[in-house]
C-alpha cells in the first residue's frame, strides 16, 4: 500500500455533528490535534531549561511551539465558525479568506452574543500575538524591535525562548476558555491525550496548563535562580451560550474504527536506520573534537582548473 493513501484514513478524528441536519452534517475539529502538539512542544522547551547544565538552554525550537499555539487558536476559531455555518446554512468559503481579526468578528456576530468581555482583554493580547506571529512566519525580522503593551513577547521573535512559549500558551488558554461554552451542552476546551502505563486518558488543556506547564516553568526558573516578568495567570471570562443552536443541537463524535481499505500490517523488526545513517555521516567528518568545533562554511568552493 502506498503511504500516500493512508492520508485519507480519518480514524481518531474528532468531529462536530448536527444530527437533525443529517448524517453528513459534520465538521472536523482540527484544533484538537494542533493543541496537543503545542502542549507537548512547549513541555519539551521547558524541560530543556530545567535540564540546563553548563549554560542556560533557551530551547532548541521555541518558535515551533509558539507557532503551533497560534495555529491551534486559528483552528479553534475556524472550527467554531464551520459549526455555525452548518447550523445557519452559511458559506464558510466566504469567511475563511478574510483576515484573522475579521473571522473572529464574524464568529461573534454569527453567535449573536455579547462580545465586550472578549474585546476588553483577550482580543488585545491576541492582536499582539498575531503581530508577533506575522513577524515570525513571514521572516520580517530587522533591526527595529517590536513593541508590545499587553504581552511579554520578545521584540525579536527569532530570539524567542521559554518566556515566549509560555506567553503563547497563556493567550491560547484565554481564547479557548472564552469560547468553550458558546455551544449549549458542549465544552470546547481542547483535551490532550496523556499516556498512563499501557493505556491513555484525555485531560482538559487548561487543567494541564495550571498543573503541569505553569508549575514546571516556575520550577525551572527557580532551579537556576532566574526570574520572569510574564503574567502567567489566566483571566478570560467565559462568553454566554449562543441561542442559534437551540433548534439544532451539536454533538461531538470520534471516528473510532478505521475503514477496511486502510488495514495494513507493520514489520516487527527493531531497527534504528536513522541513527545509524547519522552516525555513519559523523564518521566521515574528520576534526579534533577535543580542541575545537567545526563551524559552518558559507563560502563557495570554486573548483581549480
Amino acid at each position: 500500500m502506498q503511504l500516500e493513501k493512508l492520508r485519507r484514513n480519518d480514524v481518531g478524528d474528532f468531529l462536530a455533528w448536527i444530527p437533525s441536519l443529517g448524517e453528513d452534517a459534520t465538521s472536523h475539529l482540527t484544533y484538537i490535534q494542533f493543541s496537543q502538539l503545542a502542549f507537548y512542544y512547549s513541555a519539551e522547551q521547558i524541560e530543556q531549561l530545567e535540564f540546563s547544565t553548563n549554560h542556560i538552554r533557551q530551547g532548541n525550537a521555541p518558535q515551533s511551539a509558539i507557532g503551533m499555539w497560534f495555529i491551534s487558536i486559528e483552528a479553534y476559531i475556524n472550527s467554531i465558525i464551520r459549526i455555525c455555518c452548518l447550523t445557519k446554512r452559511l458559506s464558510f468559503d466566504e469567511i475563511k479568506t478574510k483576515d484573522f481579526g475579521h473571522r473572529i468578528k464574524s464568529l461573534l456576530e454569527i453567535l449573536e452574543i455579547d462580545r465586550r468581555k472578549f474585546y476588553r482583554n483577550t482580543f488585545q493580547k491576541l492582536e499582539e500575538f498575531k503581530q508577533y506571529r506575522n513577524e515570525l512566519f513571514h521572516d520580517r525580522t530587522n533591526d527595529k524591535s517590536l513593541t508590545f503593551q499587553k504581552t511579554a513577547f520578545s521584540g525579536n521573535p527569532m530570539r524567542a525562548n521559554q518566556v515566549d512559549v509560555m506567553q503563547a500558551a497563556n493567550i491560547a488558554i484565554d481564547v479557548f476558555h472564552s469560547l468553550r461554552h458558546v455551544i449549549p451542552r458542549l465544552d470546547l476546551m481542547p483535551q490532550i491525550m496523556v499516556t498512563k502505563e499501557d493505556s491513555f486518558f484525555y485531560a482538559k488543556l487548561d487543567l494541564l496548563y495550571h498543573e503541569v506547564l505553569r508549575p514546571h516553568f516556575l520550577f525551572a526558573l527557580k532551579k537556576h535562580s532566574l526570574t520572569s516578568g510574564i503574567e502567567l495567570d489566566t483571566n478570560a471570562s467565559i462568553l454566554q451560550e449562543s441561542s442559534i443552536f437551540s433548534a439544532t443541537p451539536v454533538e461531538i463524535i470520534v471516528k473510532a474504527i478505521p475503514d477496511q481499505e486502510y488495514g495494513t500490517s507493520t514489520s516487527a523488526d527493531k531497527t534504528f536506520a536513522g541513527r545509524e545513517l547519522l552516525n555513519r555521516f559523523r564518521q566521515k567528518v574528520d576534526f579534533d573534537t577535543k580542541k575545537l568545533f567545526k563551524l559552518g562554511d558559507y563560502y563557495r568552493q570554486v573548483p581549480t582548473k
